[in-house]
């Protein structure tokens, strides 16, 4: 038995800078630009709202809050949303929306203003190009409805933890660390842990478990293929399918703002729980406690000679 000691530390979302508003929960007030004026953060939200959408209305928002890199797959993500928006009535289309907050043209990734007009040049497809601070990256999450990530690598994804602690569900590609966030649970209703996986079953990715969260919906990779560059030697790279997002977009679009926002709640719950340890506060504790355990069970290493090859 190997007395190595392993320990999974996941990101932890701080709940004060991420969370829900709404004109029941305001927010904090905070200064403006304009000399001797408060606002709070739903009044602060609603002027960044017109300021992004140009005074337009939406029912319905996508958000897309990832680089421009072929991994994000944000080509799939508009195609998607094209198709999605193809499935509806022009008046029901008309009032969809996808945000994307990335970098328009990306070496690394693809010219997206281009595969706008290309593809979907009468969608609603609005580009965030702004460096947002962490106050106004909130509001932006809290103006979406749903947060896509269908990434085909991904170590973590920390714009699903903020998208789901500031109240926001999301569509999910069940890979990496975004399954984690899923809140997947064994045949038993038993949460996964790292426990639960192996040098053998490494990842749920092969859809052995499909309990999770109601705050995601999730989609499952059709493709898994072994890449990598000089970097990175390898890495699995799990690509899903375009239908199986287009049809969680119509998931959540069936479901009211009201039913959205309660899975999402649900969702930051999950993450608050010192168990699964997504938190500001619970990744600290856990790091603390995983280095104490280091240093109190320390063995020093033998001492070795270095002998002189003759």
């Amino acid at each position: 038995m190997s007395d190595t000691f392993l320990s999974y530390i996941p990101h932890g979302i701080d709940s004060k800078t991420f969370f829900p508003i709404d004109e029941q929960n305001p927010g904090s007030m905070r200064k403006t630009d304009e000399v001797g004026v408060l606002k709070n953060d739903y009044e602060l939200m609603q002027k960044f709202k017109r300021d992004l959408f140009k005074e337009k209305e939406f029912d319905f928002i996508i958000l897309y809050n990832n680089r421009n890199i072929r991994r994000k797959m944000v080509g799939d993500v508009v195609l998607a949303f094209k198709e999605f928006c193809d499935s509806l009535d022009k008046k029901y289309s008309n009032k969809c929306a996808l945000v994307l907050h990335t970098t328009p043209v990306d070496q690394n990734g693809t010219d997206l203003p281009e595969l706008v007009r290309a593809l979907c040049p009468t969608n609603n497809i609005i580009f965030s190009t702004a460096k947002l601070t962490v106050q106004y990256l909130n509001y932006l999450y809290n103006l979406a409805d749903v947060t896509i990530n269908i990434s085909s690598a991904e170590g973590f994804g920390l714009c699903v933890a903020e998208s789901i602690m500031s109240g926001t569900p999301v569509i999910v590609n069940t890979h990496g660390g975004l399954q984690d966030q899923a809140g997947f649970r064994n045949n038993e209703g038993r949460l996964l842990t790292v426990d639960d996986f192996s040098y053998d079953w490494g990842t749920n990715s092969d859809g052995r478990y499909t309990e999770h969260g109601e705050w995601a919906k999730v989609v499952f990779p059709k493709t898994i293929s072994l890449v990598g560059s000089p970097p990175t030697p390898y890495i699995f790279d799990s690509r899903c399918s375009r239908e199986d997002v287009v049809d969680k977009m119509q998931e959540w679009y069936n479901t009211t703002k009201e039913e959205r926002k309660e899975a999402a709640l649900k969702g930051r719950e999950f993450l608050l729980k010192r168990e699964i340890g997504m938190s500001k506060e619970h990744m600290c504790d856990r790091f603390m406690s995983d280095m104490d355990y280091m240093f109190e069970n320390w063995k020093p290493i033998d001492n070795f000679k270095l002998i002189k090859a003759t």
